[in-house]
């Protein structure tokens, strides 16, 4: 179980979290990296496919969802909010 608090968080920012799933199978996916686009702020999946990251919650940012083997995802950091499923189609 994943437990988040909004208070932890420096101003200015949001915290998004979620799962990764494989399109086909549905399983999760581990190891999957999340970057916010154009800076070295990223994470990866837990063994369980999840994920929490800190972004800005000011202009157009974007994370970009990456691993081996699956086509690279870009959303909006608006987009996502702290239980935000993403599903990583197979090349």
């Amino acid at each position: 179980m994943l437990s988040l608090s909004a208070g932890n968080t420096p101003k200015g920012t949001k915290l998004i979290a979620g799962k990764v799933v494989d399109k086909q199978t549905g399983e999760t996916l581990t190891g999957v990296k999340i970057q916010v686009k154009g800076t070295d702020n990223y994470c990866y999946t837990d063994m369980d496919g999840n994920f929490i990251l800190s972004v800005s919650i000011t202009g157009k940012s974007e994370v970009i969802i990456d691993m081996a083997g699956y086509e690279q995802t870009t959303i909006k950091t608006q987009e996502l909010s702290l239980s935000s499923d993403i599903i990583l189609s197979p090349l």
